[in-house]
């Protein structure tokens, strides 16, 4: 069955990378020989690093890490060319990836081993740190999830660490970055409701909105910072929904989704151009991107 991989930012990569593990000190030989960590490949050398700082930190606390990475997908096009950011991508790119592949939705059928819409295979239950984890007895699982995730433990309700932030995070602050301030934050928020309310844009999204529905594509939300994300919120919920579906069938769906993806491109042209101007901090300050 298919079903779409939304792309996950690097930080929450790292994150799930950080799940599991744990037992006694490890042995520095190992990591060291452990696949595709201490050899960088260019791929992601921040995950590679974040992984093995990792791994020393909890051998400090006295716990065994076992350095792993993920799949980051860096050729996926789609957050790129078809999701929000695409808005301040130059036209001639983004009608490119979409004339072949639409929204990045059943062209991961069709091209099932294309990089440029193959999404990141992200498998927690492959960490080998699971089992190391598995196998300590509750007192010390709970140690353990201090050590790696910090005072505030791992689980959503765990809430942002307090004191020691833990292994993973501090790999993660050091090599992702912790991101924008709370200052950078609301000075995003400011010009982004400078963007939303200006004369020119506000015609502009207006615009943008009539030609989707002169064309026959309902239009949810028909403003700055949302308007960009219905077309491909529309079209990845339909593949989302498709069940398991034969390359046959994705091929006639992927037609239906390439035209939809160049109709949006040919609608927005006028906002775009304001978005471009803008830059897309600008764009995504409303909390929407």
């Amino acid at each position: 069955m298919r079903r779409l991989t939304l792309i996950l930012t690097s930080v929450t990569l790292a994150a799930l990378a950080g799940c599991g593990g744990a037992g006694d000190a490890e042995d520095a030989e190992t990591a060291a020989a452990t696949p595709g960590v201490t050899q960088d490949t260019g791929q992601d050398s921040a995950q590679l690093k974040a992984e093995n700082m990792t791994a020393d930190c909890m051998k400090r606390k006295g716990f065994r890490y076992v350095p792993h990475t993920l799949d980051f997908g860096d050729d996926n096009g789609q957050a790129k060319f078809a999701g929000m950011s695409s808005i301040v991508e130059p036209a001639d790119q983004v009608r490119a990836f979409r004339a072949k592949y639409g929204f990045g939705g059943f062209s991961q059928i069709v091209y099932p081993n294309d990089p440029a819409v193959k999404q990141p295979e992200v498998d927690p239950a492959k960490n080998p740190n699971n089992a190391i984890r598995d196998a300590l007895d509750p007192a010390q699982q709970k140690a353990y999830d201090a050590a790696l995730h910090g005072a505030g433990g791992k689980g959503a309700k765990a809430g942002p660490p307090k004191g020691d932030p833990g292994c993973a995070n501090e790999a993660a602050a050091k090599y992702y970055g912790s991101g924008p301030s709370k200052d950078e934050q609301a000075a995003a928020a400011r010009e982004f409701g400078k963007f939303k309310n200006d004369p020119a844009v506000v015609a502009a999204v207006g615009k943008y909105a009539s030609c989707l529905k002169e064309k026959g594509y309902p239009v949810n939300a028909p403003q700055p910072g949302m308007i960009e994300q219905s077309m491909f919120s529309d079209a990845i919920t339909k593949f989302s929904n498709a069940g398991q579906v034969d390359v046959a069938t994705a091929k006639q769906a992927l037609g239906i989704e390439i035209k939809a993806a160049l109709d949006d491109l040919e609608c927005r042209t006028d906002y775009a151009v304001l978005a471009r101007a803008k830059g897309i901090a600008v764009v995504q300050g409303g909390g929407v991107g």
